[in-house]
């Protein structure tokens, strides 16, 4: 994955995969679950399924955004899983609120392949998640 990418940008292009991945397919499994996981403070757990379902679900996420703005933290090392810290910038599409926070995502990584990712609002959830004290 890029360092830094507007995903709006991305997912609205002809090839989003590349975008968002680096490559065509690059090292994500063509069946890889896409889990945004719901906050502690509530909402629904969101699953997809492939690179399809990682389109769809950014694509449902990034509906009210005129920008999303992500820049990787850093990649933490959690045995067959990464850790990956983001600081978002993003832009309302309606009034053009700005708003930034600090999400997270976790991947699993098996035989070189991503085959999971797991999307946090929040860092320390992520953490967690994968086994990390924070």
């Amino acid at each position: 994955m890029p360092d830094e990418i507007d995903l709006v940008e991305v997912l609205n292009s002809d090839d989003p995969i590349t975008g968002f991945t680096g490559t065509p397919t690059g090292a994500v499994a063509a069946d890889v679950e896409v889990i945004f996981e719901p906050s502690s403070t509530g909402g629904p757990r969101l699953t997809y399924d492939g690179l399809a379902g990682l389109v769809e679900g950014w694509r449902d996420w990034l509906l009210p955004w005129h920008s999303y703005h992500v820049k990787i933290e850093e990649f933490i090392d959690a045995g067959d899983q990464v850790v990956v810290p983001v600081l978002v910038r993003a832009r309302t599409e309606r009034h053009g609120v700005e708003m930034e926070h600090r999400p997270a995502s976790v991947w699993r990584v098996q035989d070189g392949k991503v085959v999971a990712v797991h999307f946090f609002l929040d860092q320390g959830e992520a953490a967690r998640f994968a086994g990390l004290d924070n």
